[in-house]
């Protein structure tokens, strides 16, 4: 990138920050007065989509969800399963037959229990086409789960079943290192109130009637203001829950975040303006939490759009012409590293770090050349030039990665492309139907390689949100999944993500770091070793 274009992307970033004035709101860090203190305020970036776990897909769901809700099992903060509802679990030798047991006395938040059937009745109801899961996709694994979410057979016939009331039963199509890890902190999986949820229809999310299996249960919610909990006095461990009342936070925007913070309103930033890291580390060190995630920042190109979809050399044109040491070093500055692969180097322990564009260690001038040369044979030009439209959600880092994008493809192609910003609801359902042309998209996984190939690209699937589909990549990760051999399951998850990268149906930019401030006397949250960024308030006390 030039340096003239770099001056007029970081100017125009950094114009509405430098002018704004410092908050004269006084410093609250010197408050460790706790004794009074028996609520906890949590921003959690903006409205929640849903509070139905079956149909939650995003990361502001998951974070109320993971504290209303539980499953058979549960995770610590470095992201490993731990026992949750269930208390302890057998694998039959074949690796396909899982054997829950339940803890005794399991109740939810009305004080009716909990029972093997309830788990059964949860699983199936969010594997139904009926349900409208966004990730029904995840039971794939469980013996009939496929053919249920394509409305083939009913969801009775799912592999979950109940002999007694404290055992749950799960029978797998194929073994997966992954399943435990799957279940532990995935919504769909937790278990609801599926008699509730049948007496009352979609109402059931509203707090007089929702019903709640995990540490807390809703009192209150204010649409696009916030969401009030109390502990869920019939909880298995009711009495490890610390903090009785909870607060959780729609703030959109990170400086009325950061400025909240600085009031004492709220006591856990969901992410800090990403313009003011700097001011920010200087001036509280030891509340600025910075970790890297396992997990990809990118851009979907729509492939239902016909200019994108037929024309491969378009799109890997724009790819090559993402300058990404800009945006992680001079954009953005906060530990992210660039990416040239669909999947995280640090997932399954590095096996995967070595699967990238060949065009990776270029020099920036070969990139761009070639990226040039790519661009004229897709069909534009001067005389031809291209008209994109950038949609993204309500973020300032997202604004600043959108503006910079389309500042770099207009300097090297003449591109003219818009960044459109999108209230967060209304941005993830644009996304998945397809009403985009390229779309602000991120993923989060686990531990696996499975988290990526599974989910991401397969046709058909829910998460795929840049509609794209090979068959033969289908066809690759099926192998891989049913393959015993961990050789050959390497080489041939190796072999899909290296198809599918060559079909160019995303940008992968850089690898997630997230940034958060939390107030000193906020005890027992540790989010240095928590890079899947799964967060509950169990944990936490003043």
């Amino acid at each position: 990138m030039t340096n003239r274009l770099l001056h007029l992307i970081i100017c125009s970033l950094l114009l509405s920050a430098c002018s704004k004035e410092k908050s004269s709101v006084a410093n609250t860090n010197s408050d460790t007065n706790t004794a009074n203190r028996n609520t906890i305020n949590i921003s959690i970036g903006g409205e929640p989509p849903t509070l139905d776990p079956d149909l939650s897909g995003d990361s502001i769901s998951a974070r109320v969800a993971h504290d209303f809700f539980e499953g058979l099992v549960s995770f610590d903060q470095r992201g490993e399963p731990i026992p949750g509802l269930a208390e302890s679990w057998e694998i039959s030798p074949d690796q396909k037959t899982y054997t829950f047991h339940l803890r005794k006395g399991i109740k939810f938040s009305d004080g009716t229990p909990i029972t093997a059937t309830d788990f059964v009745k949860s699983w199936q109801r969010f594997d139904d086409p009926k349900t409208g899961s966004p990730q029904n996709n995840m039971l794939d694994i469980v013996v009939n789960g496929a053919q249920i979410a394509k409305g083939q057979l009913p969801p009775s016939s799912l592999g979950i079943s109940a002999p007694d009331q404290n055992t749950v039963i799960v029978k797998l199509v194929h073994p997966s290192e992954a399943f435990i890890y799957l279940i532990s902190n995935n919504q769909g999986f937790k278990v609801i109130p599926t008699k509730v949820i049948a007496a009352k229809g979609t109402a059931w999310t509203e707090p007089q009637n929702m019903v709640t299996s995990g540490a807390y249960k809703m009192t209150e919610h204010v649409v696009n203001g916030y969401i009030t909990a109390e502990k869920n006095p019939f909880y298995y461990a009711e009495s490890t829950v610390k903090i009785s009342q909870v607060k959780y936070l729609a703030i959109a925007d990170n400086n009325s975040d950061y400025n909240q913070y600085q009031a004492g309103n709220v006591d856990i930033t969901y992410s800090i303006p990403t313009d003011r890291y700097k001011e920010i580390k200087s001036e509280y060190p030891q509340e600025l939490h910075t970790v890297q995630q396992d997990a990809i920042y990118f851009y979907d190109f729509n492939m239902m759009r016909p200019e994108l979809k037929n024309n491969l050399k378009l799109r890997q044109a724009l790819t090559m012409a993402v300058d990404r040491k800009t945006l992680t070093q001079d954009i953005l500055g906060q530990g992210q590293t660039e990416l040239y692969s669909y999947v995280a180097p640090t997932v399954s322990n590095g096996k995967y770090a070595n699967v990238k564009y060949e065009w990776a260690n270029w020099t920036r001038e070969k990139q761009i050349a070639q990226a040039k040369k790519l661009y004229a044979e897709a069909g534009y030009g001067a005389n031809h030039p291209l008209t994109l439209e950038i949609s993204y959600n309500t973020l300032d880092s997202h604004k600043k990665i959108a503006v910079a994008i389309a500042s770099m493809w207009k300097e090297i192609f003449g591109v003219n492309a818009v960044a459109t910003n999108m209230e967060w609801k209304t941005f993830i359902l644009a996304r998945q139907k397809g009403n985009y042309q390229i779309a602000r998209d991120g993923w989060t996984a686990g531990k696996n390689i499975t988290d990526y190939t599974n989910f991401m690209f397969l046709c058909n699937a829910p998460q795929n949100n840049s509609h794209y589909c090979n068959p033969s990549y289908d066809k690759l990760v099926n192998e891989a999944n049913y393959s015993s051999d961990p050789a050959q399951k390497q080489t041939l998850y190796t072999q899909a993500t290296t198809l599918s990268m060559n079909d160019y149906p995303i940008i992968p930019l850089y690898q997630y770091t997230y940034s958060r401030l939390v107030k000193p006397y906020v005890k027992g949250y540790d989010p240095s070793e928590n890079h899947g960024d799964d967060v509950m308030t169990k944990w936490m006390y003043f």
